[in-house]
């Protein structure tokens, strides 16, 4: 009797980009890196203007809190943005993505701040939370851009 010989089936292997579900977990953790290092060193360089923590949260848990907290928002809006699509009949331009982020990250930073004492995070004015919000957006646009280039 011959021996056989164990064979091994290989599954096929999906790219990341096949599984919407995997790619909204991967944006998450792509965007709570870029939000936490861009309010991290928004306390550093301006602490005057960002101040990251309270009395019962210390610095990490004050970036954990509100900076997964805008990674969450950042993620929710993405359904809603591919519902615009589907209604204008067309996908939207990378400026109109920006721009419809900017607006997303504006008001989730200032809703953060409107809850300093829970999440660790205040800023001093609207100012501060306008030119987060643009830096936010920035930053966020190339992250997503280089991750939408390594799964394809």
């Amino acid at each position: 009797m011959a021996k056989k010989s164990a064979q091994f089936v290989s599954l096929p292997v999906a790219k990341t980009s096949a599984n919407p579900g995997m790619v909204l977990v991967t944006s998450y953790f792509v965007l709570f890196a870029v939000n936490a290092l861009v309010i991290y060193l928004a306390n550093i360089y301006f602490p005057q203007y960002v101040v990251l923590g309270t009395f019962n949260i210390n610095l990490p848990w004050a970036i954990f809190h509100s900076m997964g907290t805008l990674a969450l928002i950042n993620i929710l809006v993405i359904p809603f943005i591919r519902e615009i699509e589907r209604w204008k009949g067309r996908m939207l331009t990378s400026m109109e993505w920006m721009m419809k982020y900017f607006v997303v990250n504006f008001v989730g930073v200032w809703a953060i701040t409107r809850f300093s004492e829970q999440f660790g995070l205040g800023v001093s004015s609207w100012f501060v939370v306008l030119v987060l919000a643009i830096v936010l957006d920035l930053v966020q646009g190339v992250a997503i851009m280089q991750m939408g280039k390594v799964q394809k």
